[in-house]
């Protein structure tokens, strides 16, 4: 009975937004096979948007005993494959968010080897590159651990409350390629278990609307993540005509063809970044133009990138340290 409900407690992937197709057959494409170097596009664009999220505070791949997929090294890897193969294109790399684990032990407080794989997610998103990073619900316990937010930590709803905290940046604009870009994010009002710090999740239509309205004259680009929260940023693209993109994480299993939500671009981010979404955009005379949005599989074929593998091992050895001392020698 209780594993029965709780099954039923567990949250759902939420109903996808209104289906208005973004664009002409083949500007969507699945990547499942084949050699890193013919995953890559070379599709011309004027800006591409790297896009993820839930990696829950491991840069390792999910563990999955077939084709195990995502991490932080083969996603490193692809970046700097389709770098090469397209010089002079300018990118961002964006996390939809619940990069932190926030997993908590009978006390209440974070699980001992808890802060030691956030530290080390913290690391690995530095070494990736990343340029903005939506801050979750599930990402406040580990948020207060570390010394200070990261600058590239954003989120619109997100506010201290208490003595000493430190919220997130609100948005963040990106300069790349003389094009200014604007990303803000939000988070439904979920339930973490740790101890949250003095920060707090307020309501995130309010937050969210102030956000977009304040980066909207002073960007090329405007782009919102948002986890858990499909309607309230549905009602966000509605209000704000300005809103080119919105990166939708919410545990998505499936892949999911771009759609237009008011006068926004919708893209859903893979579930643990199993696969890499990729968005390619052109200038166009009314604002952006969709080029191809992507999904690539992170999977066996794509390798490490050897820049982290010092990092990897490092982090390995210590994680199990932690763990053997938690829980003893594995059998």
């Amino acid at each position: 009975m209780l594993t029965l409900l709780l099954l039923a407690c567990a949250p759902k992937e939420p109903p996808p937004p209104p289906p208005v197709p973004a664009g002409e057959p083949g500007q969507a494409e699945l990547v499942t096979e084949g050699p890193l170097s013919a995953r890559v596009s070379t599709a011309a664009a004027d800006l591409v948007l790297f896009y993820g999220g839930e990696h829950q505070g491991s840069i390792e791949t999910c563990g999955c005993p077939n084709r195990p997929r995502g991490s932080l090294t083969r996603m490193r890897s692809y970046l700097d494959a389709s770098r090469a193969a397209n010089p002079g294109t300018p990118d961002l790399v964006l996390h939809g968010g619940y990069w932190l684990e926030d997993a908590t032990d009978f006390d209440g407080g974070l699980r001992p080897d808890v802060p030691v794989m956030n530290r080390w997610m913290l690391a690995g998103l530095e070494a990736v590159g990343v340029d903005a990073v939506n801050t979750t619900f599930h990402d406040l316990p580990g948020l207060v651990a570390l010394d200070a937010a990261p600058p590239w930590a954003v989120s619109a709803n997100v506010v201290a409350a208490g003595e000493g905290a430190v919220a997130p940046a609100r948005w963040r604009i990106v300069e790349r390629g003389g094009l200014k870009i604007g990303v803000t994010g939000i988070t439904a009002r979920g339930a973490t278990l740790g101890e949250t710090g003095g920060l707090r999740v307020e309501d995130p239509y309010a937050p969210g609307l102030a956000a977009l309205q304040e980066l909207a004259p002073q960007v090329d680009l405007l782009v919102l993540m948002a986890y858990q929260s499909p309607e309230i940023a549905r009602d966000l693209a509605a209000a704000v005509p300005e809103l080119d993109v919105v990166i939708d994480t919410a545990m998505h299993r499936s892949f999911y063809e771009p759609v237009v939500v008011g006068d926004a671009l919708w893209l859903r981010s893979h579930y643990q970044t199993m696969r890499l979404g990729e968005l390619r955009l052109a200038r166009a005379d009314d604002g952006w133009a969709l080029v191809v949005d992507r999904r690539i599989d992170l999977d066996p074929e794509v390798p490490d990138a050897p820049e982290m593998a010092a990092l990897v091992t490092a982090s390995r050895d210590e994680l199990e340290a932690v763990q053997k001392a938690l829980y003893g020698d594995k059998e």
